[in-house]
């Protein structure tokens, strides 16, 4: 997945200079669920994702609370965390992991029903999320969403993606 495509838009946030292995991650929590909007500024190529790629994020904006998710394309799900640690604003390197229904992606006709990477990300509150912008995508079924950091999960959060049922959809 793009994530998510989990995705961050570190553009916006200033990393203290400390390093990695001084700095204490004792766990994470969900703040805020639920579809959004964002503006896209960069994309980069992420082997470790179904799509192939990661978005990075600005000015994310809750649209409306749920976790109950429409098969559209341009529909943007996610949530924001706070990941708990010291120093406050540190660099922490996270792993991203998604579960999804199975994925078949027509350029590497491979099947996927889990993607991995790492991303750079800090101490404090940050989100991630994941757009729909193929048909292929759109497979109802439950996608998940882990926060890992040095081999302990600190988050999940679960959405139902569901059939959609609006009758003007842009597609």
């Amino acid at each position: 997945m793009k994530l998510l495509a989990f995705i961050l838009a570190l553009a916006t946030f200033g990393f203290c200079a400390v390093a990695q292995d001084s700095v204490s991650v004792t766990g994470a929590d969900v703040t805020e669920v639920g579809l959004y909007s964002a503006r896209v500024v960069k994309k980069t190529a992420e082997p470790g994702v179904a799509t192939g790629t990661n978005e990075w994020l600005e000015t994310f904006t809750l649209v409306q609370a749920t976790t109950n998710v429409p098969a559209r394309i341009g529909t943007r799900f996610g949530f924001r965390y706070t990941i708990h640690g010291t120093p406050s604003n540190a660099p922490v390197v996270l792993k991203m992991v998604g579960e999804h229904p199975p994925y078949k992606n027509p350029k590497t006709g491979k099947t996927e029903t889990r993607d991995e990477y790492e991303l750079q990300s800090w101490a404090g509150q940050t989100y991630t999320s994941y757009m729909f912008e193929e048909e292929w995508e759109l497979i109802p079924g439950k996608f998940k969403f882990e926060i890992w950091h040095k081999g302990k999960k600190l988050c999940e959060q679960s959405f139902t993606v569901v059939p959609d049922t609006k009758l003007n959809d842009k597609r």
